[in-house]
């Protein structure tokens, strides 16, 4: 476990989606990844302080932890990333949970939000191939702002 935000770390988290991976495949059903990338961390750890970001952190992994499913996974990826595996699921849900975390996350002491990318498991993906698409996606929203 992560000792900032109380979710897995990124080797565990890898492990845990190869394994959705696998059972996806097993029984046949859908499985999206999403990748979250916390919006302005610099910007607050610069102008407020490594306290502050932390405890955006925190309040980042609290309202991914309250608005997905037991079932859903969330690890760590790095230092203000996070991806979420959505088991039995399609981007469009993702997309609907990442948006009620923003709406969540706007209305904190200290507003934040994320930007997330999502990808939909395909026969061919690794656990790897499957977060590189949603990192991917991620970036390209990014542009697009």
């Amino acid at each position: 476990m992560d000792p900032l935000t109380g979710v897995l770390l990124r080797r565990a988290g890898f492990a845990a989606l190869s394994r959705d991976i696998a059972r996806a495949r097993r029984t046949n059903i859908p499985l999206v990844v999403c990748f979250i990338d916390v919006d302005h961390l610099k910007t607050v750890n610069d102008g407020q302080g490594h306290a502050a970001g932390d405890q955006m952190l925190l309040n980042v992994a609290s309202t991914l932890r309250s608005r997905l499913r037991a079932s859903d996974l969330i690890f760590r990826y790095g230092g203000d990333e996070f991806v979420c595996i959505f088991p039995d699921s399609d981007s469009s849900f993702g997309e609907l949970r990442l948006a009620q975390v923003n709406e969540e996350l706007a209305r904190c002491p200290s507003p934040a939000s994320v930007t997330a990318g999502f990808a939909e498991l395909r026969p061919e993906d690794s656990s790897e191939d499957l977060v590189a698409r949603a990192d991917s996606e991620l970036y390209r929203k990014r542009k697009l702002r």
